[in-house]
């Protein structure tokens, strides 16, 4: 079972009864933003955005988790990268898939052809980007810990 079945499954247990149901991206929409970046995204990716990638009033609300980030959130990792002096070199490939408020960001290189790709973390209390595991693991961690909040 890929682990994003872990995170549904999750979701559905715990955030339904006080959130609703998710608001997922369409088919089209998923395309649209392969077309807009110029790459094929990584399944579990895919199948989060078609899941919950536009459920603004969800669990993530106050994010920068959704569909609608991904642009924007690569200048905040960029300017991010830059103000805490980091080593590294933001790729073409890389999608970021999520952001709070300037100070901390989440990606994967979709170039890694993974299926569930394993994404890196940075905040502005460390300059170097540190692995987080894979794409499914990062999102239902996150869940959980902001599931206590709810």
């Amino acid at each position: 079972m890929m682990l994003i079945s872990l995170a549904k499954r999750f979701h559905a247990e715990h955030l339904e009864v006080k959130l609703g149901a998710p608001v997922g991206a369409s088919a089209a929409e998923v395309v649209a933003l392969e077309r807009t970046i110029g790459f094929s995204l990584p399944q579990a990716y895919k199948e989060y955005l078609l899941w919950m990638g536009k459920d603004h009033h969800g669990i993530f609300r106050g994010s920068g988790w959704f569909m609608g980030n991904v642009i924007a959130n690569r200048t905040v990792l960029s300017y991010l990268l830059e103000e805490t002096g980091s080593a590294y070199q933001l790729k073409n490939t890389d999608v970021v898939f999520f952001t709070h408020q300037g100070y901390m960001a989440a990606w994967f290189d979709a170039a890694s052809e993974e299926a569930d790709p394993r994404c890196l973390y940075v905040d502005d209390g460390d300059p170097e980007p540190r692995a987080q595991g894979l794409f499914s693991e990062v999102l239902l961690n996150d869940m959980r810990g902001l599931a206590s909040a709810i």
